[in-house]
């Protein structure tokens, strides 16, 4: 049996180092973004199959990539999911923020959740694209 630590160290180091010159998120800005798409694995969209894209009305079905805008004001204990753009129309960043409200941009796969006669549609996978 080898000793692997030598080269564990080494992967990990790597790993941490950026091809970028963006700065890093620092290890309470990451656990804080993982967190928050925690949240959002799983969220519900909208009941039904389908759920109609924000801006060109396409109908969009489980396992299609979308983004999703979701917001909370500062009084509100939870996001509640505002906009999901197809992949075409989904936007870049965040332009219209307002002063007391949490505003997110998701990048995500539409999927499909079931209970009995039921269907609704939710985020999987979802990834912070912008906060503000």
């Amino acid at each position: 049996m080898t000793d692997s630590s030598p080269w564990l160290a080494s992967v990990c180091e790597s790993d941490l180092k950026s091809s970028n010159t963006q700065p890093q998120p620092t290890t309470t800005e990451a656990r804080h973004q993982y967190l928050l798409e925690q949240q959002f694995e799983g969220a519900r969209v909208t009941s039904g199959e389908t759920v109609p894209c924000y801006d060109c009305g396409d109908h969009l079905h489980e396992g299609r990539p979308v983004s999703a805008r979701a917001c909370r004001y500062s009084d509100e204990p939870t996001y509640t999911i505002t906009a999901v753009y197809c992949a075409g129309c989904a936007p870049a960043d965040l332009t219209e923020t307002v002063q007391g409200r949490s505003d997110v941009l998701l990048a995500a796969d539409l999927g499909l959740a079931m209970a009995r006669q039921t269907h609704w549609t939710i985020l999987v996978e979802p990834t912070i694209v912008a906060a503000a």
